[in-house]
């Protein structure tokens, strides 16, 4: 079953392709709504702070940094496993980036003048073309910070993506008649090591989640070959070093743990 990526500039039509995709080819669509409602409960915060950082993403909001970690971790974990499901239109979220290295991913970018999409904005949300105009920019800031921050990557470089749409031109009809056209050709289609890669990536997602979530954890690698985990990061003493082997241990999948996290209380306090 296909896994598609869908970014895009606020106005571009980025969610109303990521449902005709879905409509026309069967598939999940898995946008804002759905990861929200799927993180909702799993993270201590409440509801308005999960639509913040839902749209704007952690680094944007002023909260504290395990707290940050914590739902950036869930989220990822939350996307990894729709990948791993298959099937599915991701939209949003860097999951283009999360996602580069898994063959058989197809990566799509909306875009469209800035005129145009202010005047869509303008027309959806009632506002005047100036409004439309500046929360537009403004939106696509915070996608772009958001990208920056977690992935260091450029979130409106077309290298980044496998195809760039001008949905100024094209309609949703032809735009996702494209996308769909692409995902029958073998290089877009899923394979068993899609399988191995996503497999790795969640089991690893999953031993991220349970470690932020119990230990304060800084600069936090996970890496998963099979069933062997390696852990890299700063822990503030020996007991959480120990205690972090331990937990990572426990999580189910997981036959071996490779450590290399340093004690260091002294870069606890610079490091994000």
């Amino acid at each position: 079953m296909s896994i598609i990526t869908v970014s895009g500039e606020m106005g571009s039509y980025r969610d109303e392709l990521a449902e005709e995709i879905c409509q026309r080819g069967n598939l999940e669509c898995v946008d804002r709504r759905t990861l929200m409602d799927a993180v909702h409960g799993l993270v201590d915060i409440s509801r308005d702070e999960h639509q913040l950082l839902a749209e704007q993403g952690p680094a944007m909001l002023d909260m504290g940094s395990k707290r940050r970690r914590v739902f950036a971790a869930f989220l990822e974990l939350v996307v990894l496993q729709y990948a791993q499901l298959g099937g599915a239109v991701l939209v949003g979220r860097g999951a283009n980036l999360l996602l580069r290295y898994v063959p058989g991913v197809l990566r799509v970018r909306t875009v469209a003048p800035l005129e145009l999409r202010a005047q869509r904005i303008s027309n959806t949300q009632g506002l005047d073309l100036d409004r439309a105009r500046r929360l537009a920019t403004a939106v696509d800031q915070q996608r772009r910070s958001y990208v920056g921050h977690v992935f260091g990557a450029d979130w409106a470089s077309a290298l980044n993506y496998d195809l760039v749409l001008n949905m100024g031109r094209l309609s949703l009809e032809q735009a996702a008649i494209t996308v769909l056209d692409l995902t029958a050709h073998a290089e877009y289609q899923p394979s068993a090591e899609t399988k191995r890669i996503l497999d790795g990536m969640v089991l690893g997602g999953r031993v991220r989640a349970r470690l932020v979530e119990e230990l304060d954890i800084h600069a936090l690698e996970v890496e998963c070959h099979q069933k062997v985990v390696r852990l890299g990061g700063y822990v503030a003493t020996q007991d959480d070093q120990t205690l972090a082997e331990k937990l990572a241990g426990e999580v189910e999948g997981v036959e071996i743990v490779e450590s290399s996290l340093e004690v260091s209380p002294s870069l606890m306090r610079f490091l994000p």
